[in-house]
Formats: structure tokens, C-alpha cells, sequence
């Protein structure tokens, strides 16, 4: 490995070329030497915005989630935090996980009177991500305020899952209203709408007029984010082909991947959050992994070579472990996950696999209720085609159970509603986690959630949620079909 240039010469006069440099030792895995000369040209200019954005999404590569923060946020710093870099710099701080940085940001910004619409939008939705449900519609309302894009932010389907509500009357009605009847607006824009609109229904008990808006809210989407059962059929098929288990690798005891997984809306993010209290546990969300690590293995024709197989395993570690205290456990909690419980097995024959099972009336309906930003959810519009999902699902389960040697535990929704603490005792025993004092197990306040479910999961375990269909069914009748 070729040591890094050095810096004889002016920077200004070669910092193109430095970059340059940094950029191809990069690319050729040179990791070490590049993250050098990016470092070196920040020593000499702290600003220097090509030079951190390079460096950060190097370290963000390396899964060091929070050195790559802090060169961002040092750059939005030193550049004096106007609204257009705040932006750019809190929301990439937002995509590594770290929101109360990013929220600082954001907040020394508005100090400074820097302020956007867009920026308001950011920092509302890293707001809902922490819990901070009143912070994030005083943003909201400043975005609306100052003429935010609802084409390009769907600020109001957002408001919609910060608060309950009790009564139509609530101004907030009025305002879904009006955005989900404008056919000047997206079709995606207006559907967003609409699912908060069928929400906040949902919280007054008016069942009809939420099953109502559903329906048109899912027949916009549906248009805007259609769905292949045939595709989904045929890649369903692939995956059943799939021979990852002949390259297993030796078990790793120092680090164990805890896989949540299931059918959307299952429970995953219940599951999740109960077991990352104790103070040996890190939840990562759901990690987007193990379905770019399948795609590249197939895609490079590499299902054979041990080495990219060492160097797949590696890669998910790192951006799981990443650079904050190291803990015996680490949960990725993504439901789509079950589509690789073959890859799981081969990388990591020590993980756990937590199944989610929930009532499929109640996970129909849920997922129905549901928006979805990304195109594999695009089943979600319909009841046949969530019905053919299901059984996909099924049946790649049972095809697992056939073929997959890993430590699998059941956990039923329902059991976790019914008797929290003696279903979630069962669950750690399952992983291996020694008993603890509940006082002693105690969630961090700034932990965010991401997942569809950020509203219900800070929320008291409640029993409402199921047999939730039965308020439905009424005015849905495609329920009884699951």
C-alpha cells in the first residue's frame, strides 16, 4: 500500500488533486490512506465542504456512524449553519441513526434565525423519531406555514401520527380534508394525506368514515406504486433455488445479530424495543443489508467465492457493531428479512431469529391502514395481493424450517399484549440474556425508532390493538377472507 502524498506544496494549489487521490485509494479499498489525506486537508481548512462530505461517507462505508456525524456536523458548523447546509448536513447525521445530534443542529440553526420550510420538515420528522411528539407538529406547522412543497413533503400525513385525537372537530380534520379532495395535488402527496385522515378517524371510533378513506387513500396509492404478483411469484421462486447455505462461515461468539423478523406490521417494532432496556442490547432499526449483500453476491456471479462471502459477513458487521460502546447483542429488527433466513444461516450461524406472528386479520388490516414509501410494500393497496403476500410468506417459512439449521423463537403479538413481562422473560431466555431487575432495564431516552410503528411504540402497551378488525369488518369485508 502506497504511503499518502505529502503536503508540500500549498493546499490550495493541490487539493484537487489530493481529493483526487483520496477518492481513488478509496475506491481501491485503500481505506486507511484515504481516510489520511482527507483528514490532513480538513486540518488545514475545517470548511472544506468536498473534503468532509468525501470523508464522512467513507466513515459512514466503515460504519463509524458516529465519527462520520461529527465531520458533518463540524462542517455545518465552521460554514456557519445557514438553513441549505443545516439541511444536508443534519438530515445525512438523521440517516446514521444519530437524531439528537442532528436535532442540535437544527436547533443552533434556528437559533442563528437560518430557517427553511424544508428545514422545518427535517426536524419535525427527527423530532417524531424521538418521541418528541408536540416538537415535531410546532415544526410542522412552521413548514406549513412558510409555504412548504406538499408534493415533494407530505407534511400532513405526518401531523397526523403526532397526537391522538378525540373529536372531528379537532382543526387538523379540516386541514386532511381539504389536501386529500385536491386533484391538484400527487397522487402519492394526497394518499399520505389520506392515511392520516383515516387515522385520526380511527381515534374517534368512526370506523366507517376511516374504512371510507382507506379505501381511496389505497386506490391512489395503488396507481402511483402498482404491484406484480406474477414477479413476486418468480422471485419467490429464485429465493427457494438459493444454495447459501454450502458457504457457511464459523460461528462468531463476540458478536451475536438478533433478526426480527415476519410479516409487516406483526409486532417487530414492539419486539424490538422491549428487549433493547437491557443495557446489553442495541436495536439498529431496520438495517438495509442483507438484501443489497444477496443482490451483490448474485449480481457478481460470487455465490462461490469464500471470499466475498468473508468480506459480506464482515461488511454487515461493521454497520451493525459501528463506534459506540460495544454491547453482546444487536438487533436488526427489518420484517423483510425473512426472505433471507438462508443468508443469515451461512453468514451468521449463531445469530437468533425472533418469527413475529400476529392474528392475520389484524396484520391485513394494519398494513392496509398503512403508508408505504417503498415499492416492495406496493402490495399493501390491495387485499388479494396482500393475501398472496401472506402466502408467500408462508410458504417461504416453511421452506426455511426445511432447510435452515438456526436457533428460531415464535413470538405471538398477542402474547406480548396479553402478558408482557412473562412473554418477554421467555424471549430473553431464548437469546440468552441474564435476568435483570426491571429498574435496571431502562430504555434510553434518545434512542429514536424509525419504523412505521415510532407512533404506537412509544406508546403503553395496549390491548386495542387486537382484534382491531372486528371494528372493521363491517365495512370491509374482504377482512374475512384471511
Amino acid at each position: 500500500m502506497p504511503d499518502p502524498p505529502v503536503m508540500t506544496t500549498p493546499l490550495r494549489q493541490n487539493e484537487t488533486e489530493l481529493l483526487r487521490t483520496a477518492q481513488a485509494l478509496w475506491q481501491q479499498g485503500q481505506v486507511e490512506s484515504a481516510r489520511t489525506i482527507l483528514e490532513g486537508i480538513l486540518a488545514h481548512q475545517a470548511g472544506h465542504t468536498e473534503a468532509a462530505n468525501l470523508l464522512a461517507t467513507l466513515l459512514q462505508g466503515q460504519g463509524q456512524l458516529n465519527a462520520a456525524s461529527h465531520v458533518m456536523a463540524s462542517l455545518c458548523r465552521h460554514s456557519g449553519g445557514d438553513a441549505a447546509t443545516t439541511f444536508r448536513c443534519a438530515q445525512f447525521i438523521q440517516q446514521c441513526q444519530r437524531q439528537p445530534l442532528a436535532r442540535v443542529l437544527c436547533d443552533e440553526a434556528f437559533a442563528r434565525g437560518n430557517a427553511s420550510a424544508e428545514l422545518h420538515v427535517l426536524a419535525g420528522n427527527i423530532a417524531k423519531e424521538l418521541g418528541e411528539f408536540d416538537s415535531a407538529r410546532a415544526h410542522y406547522f412552521a413548514a406549513l406555514d412558510a409555504g412548504i412543497d406538499l408534493n415533494a413533503w407530505f407534511v400532513l400525513g405526518a401531523l397526523a401520527t403526532t397526537q391522538r385525537y378525540d373529536t372531528s372537530a379537532h382543526p387538523d380534520f379540516a386541514r386532511f380534508i381539504a389536501h386529500f379532495q385536491n386533484t391538484a395535488y400527487s397522487l402519492h402527496s394526497r394518499a399520505t394525506t389520506g392515511f392520516g385522515l383515516a387515522k385520526a378517524y380511527d381515534d374517534i371510533g368512526d370506523y366507517a368514515k376511516a374504512a371510507q378513506t382507506l379505501r381511496e387513500a389505497n386506490r391512489l396509492s395503488q396507481q402511483a406504486q402498482p404491484w406484480s404478483r406474477a414477479a413476486w411469484a418468480q422471485w419467490l421462486d429464485g429465493r427457494m433455488q438459493s444454495r447459501a447455505l454450502n458457504h457457511s462461515l464459523p460461528a462468531a461468539p463476540d458478536f451475536v445479530p438478533i433478526f426480527i423478523v415476519g410479516l409487516p406490521r406483526s409486532g417487530t417494532t414492539l419486539a424490538a424495543t422491549q428487549l433493547a432496556k437491557h443495557p446489553d442490547v442495541r436495536d439498529r432499526g431496520e438495517v438495509p443489508m442483507l438484501n443489497y449483500i444477496a443482490n451483490h453476491l448474485q449480481a457478481g456471479n460470487l455465490q462461490h467465492d469464500a471470499r466475498a462471502w468473508r468480506e459480506a459477513a464482515e461488511l454487515y458487521r461493521r454497520l451493525v457493531v459501528q463506534d459506540d460502546p460495544r454491547v453482546r447483542w444487536y438487533i436488526d429488527q427489518d420484517p423483510n428479512n425473512f426472505r433471507y433466513l438462508d443468508l443469515i444461516a451461512a453468514l451468521f450461524p449463531q445469530a437468533r431469529i425472533i418469527h413475529c406472528q400476529r392474528s392475520k386479520r389484524d396484520t391485513a388490516l394494519s398494513i392496509w391502514s398503512q403508508s408505504f414509501a417503498q415499492a416492495h410494500y406496493g402490495f399493501a393497496s390491495d387485499f388479494g395481493d396482500i393475501a398472496d403476500f401472506f402466502r408467500g410468506h408462508d410458504r417461504l417459512m416453511q421452506h426455511w424450517k426445511q432447510r435452515v439449521q438456526l436457533p428460531t423463537h415464535r413470538l405471538a403479538y398477542e402474547d406480548m399484549i396479553a402478558d408482557p413481562e412473562s412473554t418477554l422473560e421467555k424471549l430473553k431466555a431464548f437469546i440468552g440474556m441474564p435476568a435483570m431487575a426491571l429498574a435496571e432495564e431502562t430504555a434510553s431516552p434518545s434512542a429514536a425508532i424509525t419504523s412505521a410503528s415510532m407512533w404506537q411504540a412509544r406508546q403503553p402497551i395496549y390491548r386495542s390493538s387486537v382484534g382491531r378488525w372486528k371494528n372493521y369488518l363491517a365495512y370491509v369485508p374482504e377482512l374475512d377472507q384471511f
